[in-house]
């Protein structure tokens, strides 16, 4: 099997919803970031805690070791992973029950050199559980027809089933701890089975035979074509009809909003991906590369500090002494430890209104004055 499937299972949105992109994104680097990078700290950390715990394995002192000294280890994913991992520990309902981690499941079914790694399977009598650990903190994820769990499911159906158990019943979880976000979605091996031959496949086909079928969605979001991809340009074009030749409407505004929703993130990925292409001796009409503003450094500061006080320049004037933020001092303390600790100091006022879309999970205000109260003690303090 291929160290790197084409068709990634956690990309499975996209390429299902636009089988296209995965030609155009063979044409960009494949870039990674710090939150991946943090991401797959915690789940190697939890990989660590579940063979252990589990399995009963002995831990791998040298990689737990490797973990501990990341920049990206604190005492917030220790406690995090062991939510995952108590998570994890409350679907073990019988001594039977087997539990396979970080487990590659074959997806060749679907197309050549394909699979993925699930992170933690669960089987016992006809039931199968497909748990993903999610770390982001920023977006919910939902195992609600998450097409990357269903891959996973599937993949463990065709795995397990006939040699560990009998499967029927599966039910997929999604738990993101930092987003206190814990989801699951009951299916069975037949509908997944269905899934695949009447959704998966002909998109996975249209995909591995290079079809460019482009069709724009929220699937678009991590896309790295997005910046030259005409049918995802289309959502920025103004092409509204007036109600009234003077005054827009409060529909009309609504509308406008949800249009441009993501056009400065839009406008940097152009300005970037213009700016590289530049850099290479490629032309944008009106546009030129020049240098930006610079900022002076230290080239070795510890021995201008030693100057400076040597010719009468105190320490304290060097120097600024600050307290560390709330949300630094948490980081340092572990989460856990510093409510017991600290929590009845630490008070939350409301948030300031935000307007969102209709589908956002968070409770609508009741009314103007409730909204206009709240962002006055928000502004006092």
């Amino acid at each position: 099997m291929a160290k790197h499937s084409r068709l990634a299972p956690s990309a499975a949105e996209r390429w299902i919803n636009c089988p296209g992109s995965v030609e155009m994104n063979e044409h960009f680097p494949d870039t990674t970031s710090v939150y991946a990078a943090e991401g797959t700290l915690a789940h190697k950390l939890a990989e660590l805690k579940l063979r252990e715990q589990i399995l009963q394995e002995p831990i791998n002192s040298e990689e737990l070791q490797e973990v501990k000294e990341s920049e990206f280890y604190n005492a917030d994913m220790e406690d995090y992973t062991d939510e995952y991992v108590e998570y994890v520990r409350s679907l073990v309902k019988s001594t039977e029950a087997a539990v396979l981690v970080e487990a590659r499941v074959d997806l060749s079914f679907i197309a050549p050199d394909t699979g993925g790694i699930a992170d933690c399977i669960v089987a016992y009598d006809n039931q199968l559980h497909i748990v993903d650990l999610k770390y982001g903190k920023n977006v919910a994820v939902e195992a609600q027809d998450n097409p990357q769990l269903k891959l996973y499911a599937t993949g463990a159906c065709k795995l397990i089933d006939g040699l560990i158990c009998n499967v029927n019943d599966v039910t997929i979880h999604i738990v993101q701890p930092r987003m206190n976000n814990f989801s699951s979605m009951k299916t069975t091996k037949d509908e997944l089975y269905s899934w695949i031959d009447e959704v998966v496949k002909p998109q996975a086909t249209k995909a591995v035979n290079n079809t460019l079928e482009i069709k724009s969605g929220s699937w678009c979001k991590f896309c790295r074509a997005k910046t030259i991809c005409r049918e995802y340009s289309k959502r920025y074009d103004l092409d509204f009809e007036p109600q009234n030749p003077n005054f827009l409407t409060n529909e009309e505004i609504a509308e406008r909003i949800k249009k441009l929703s993501g056009l400065d993130g839009y406008l940097k990925d152009l300005t970037d991906y213009a700016l590289s292409h530049v850099l290479d001796g490629e032309s944008f009409p009106g546009f030129k590369a020049v240098a930006g503003r610079s900022t002076r450094t230290w080239t070795n500061q510890e021995k201008a500090f030693e100057i400076a006080q040597a010719n009468g320049f105190d320490h304290s004037v060097l120097f600024i002494q600050k307290p560390l933020t709330l949300a630094q001092v948490e980081r340092v303390m572990g989460k856990k430890t510093f409510n017991t600790l600290l929590s009845e100091y630490v008070d939350k006022p409301p948030g300031k209104p935000t307007l969102v879309p209709e589908d956002d999970p968070r409770e609508a205000l009741d009314s103007y004055d409730t909204a206009l109260e709240d962002f006055k003690d928000f502004k006092n303090n």
